[in-house]
């Protein structure tokens, strides 16, 4: 049976050294913790909230492998199986629910469409083509009458962002590594040309040779003192939960509709969770947190109108609630991993809203980078200098063509 994921750290427990830190405990930091202490290192995770305070409680946590990429849908196919035995895994529950995930294709974009579906069934996921009648049929409530064909991935579905950073962070406590909340990094010391530790508050100093920064949108700032530049900028996304009417006939799947620009899901038995595909550039935000993550009247009414196009009844769905959170981007829309500045410093960041997804392969990368010092192949995509050679991540069949960020 699983248990409840729960630590108790108290100062006096600090420990002086470490064979690794990471800071930042969302959910790649705690995946990258939780991976560490697998291949038998001393962790301290060091959070300035508490665990999943940050962008990973804000996510709209879809576990999906529709991506236009290999190297996503390679992580994504990895991340989605160890979401499914996450609890065998960890000892912890994620609350993983599969819903299956639908988006469609209308005529004009029906080459694009067929290269991607070509593309994910080549790496593995049990992707189906449906028609737009069987698409209806799948998803009663739908309005698919504009595709001229739709993707179904049956095993896609969403989780809990909290309680699987916080079923992480608990399973490492297990295996030995120590989580101090509420302990910012006070900066990175640094020996020669190697990181030798991190300093916290009331002068304390944990010595460590290795260190993650994956503190999201707080990376950059950790990073600029030591002379690492992050080609990283802020995007606000918000989030509504809308309750679906009397009547509304099914638990609905995971649906991405390109052309209203919205993506959707359940949230619990009786509500949906709604956000925008596309963000705002009205939205981009200077600072990386928000004074208020409260979600405007005006944008729930915008996000319930977009998605009554594509399922009518929601129409006369009730707002309950939702949410405001910062992203923190790059370019090409896809992470920077890699180990970077003094020898011993790796990143973890500029996500771009895939990081819940892919946190549990993630973090498996990174750990094995930070215990091998050689970066696994399948990370190499990510490392930093891609954008100064002129060599940033692009689409293997992108659908449909691009324009700005697309985040959930």
């Amino acid at each position: 049976m699983a248990g409840v994921a729960t630590w108790s750290v108290t100062p006096s427990r600090h420990p002086s050294r470490a064979d690794a830190v990471v800071v930042g405990g969302g959910c790649i930091g705690a995946s990258v913790a939780f991976h560490l202490t697998r291949r038998g290192l001393s962790v301290v995770l060091l959070e300035k909230g508490h665990v999943a305070s940050g962008a990973t409680g804000h996510s709209g946590a879809l576990v999906r492998q529709h991506y236009e990429s290999l190297v996503g849908i390679r992580l994504a196919r990895r991340s989605l199986e160890f979401f499914q035995r996450f609890e065998r895994e960890t000892g912890f529950l994620c609350d993983f629910r599969t819903t299956g995930f639908l988006s469609g294709a209308r005529t004009k974009d029906l080459e694009a469409f067929e290269a991607l579906f070509k593309l994910l069934a080549g790496e593995g996921v049990k992707v189906e083509r449906l028609s737009a009648r069987g698409a209806m049929d799948l998803e009663p409530g739908l309005d698919a009458s504009d595709y001229a064909a739709v993707v179904h991935d049956p095993d896609a579905g969403y989780a809990d962002p909290i309680a699987t950073a916080a079923g992480f962070a608990a399973a490492a406590t297990r295996a030995g590594a120590t989580i101090l909340e509420d302990t910012a990094s006070q900066g990175i010391v640094v020996q020669g040309d190697a990181v030798a530790g991190v300093r916290v508050r009331g002068g304390h100093r944990i010595a460590s040779e290795r260190i993650v920064l994956a503190a999201g949108n707080w990376t950059p700032g950790l990073a600029r003192p030591l002379g690492v530049r992050l080609p990283i900028g802020f995007i606000r996304g918000d989030v509504a939960i809308l309750r679906r009417p009397v009547g509304f006939r099914n638990t609905p799947r995971i649906h991405f509709d390109f052309y209203n620009g919205t993506y959707s899901r359940p949230e619990g038995d009786k509500d949906m969770l709604v956000g925008y595909m596309r963000t705002d550039p009205r939205k981009t935000v200077r600072r990386h947190e928000l004074t208020d993550d409260s979600v405007r009247t005006s944008t729930v009414r915008g996000l319930r109108t977009r998605l009554s196009k594509r399922f009518p009844a929601m129409a006369r769905a009730q707002p309950r609630g939702g949410w405001a959170g910062v992203y923190d981007v790059t370019p090409d829309r896809y992470p920077v991993v890699d180990r970077v500045g003094p020898r011993g410093l790796y990143v973890a960041a500029g996500l771009s809203g895939h990081g819940f997804k892919l946190s549990p392969e993630l973090g498996r990368l990174v750990a094995a980078y930070v215990t091998e010092a050689r970066r696994p192949a399948d990370l190499e995509a990510f490392r930093a200098s891609r954008f100064r050679d002129g060599e940033p991540i692009v689409p293997d069949a992108p659908f449909p063509a691009r324009h700005g960020p697309r985040l959930p």
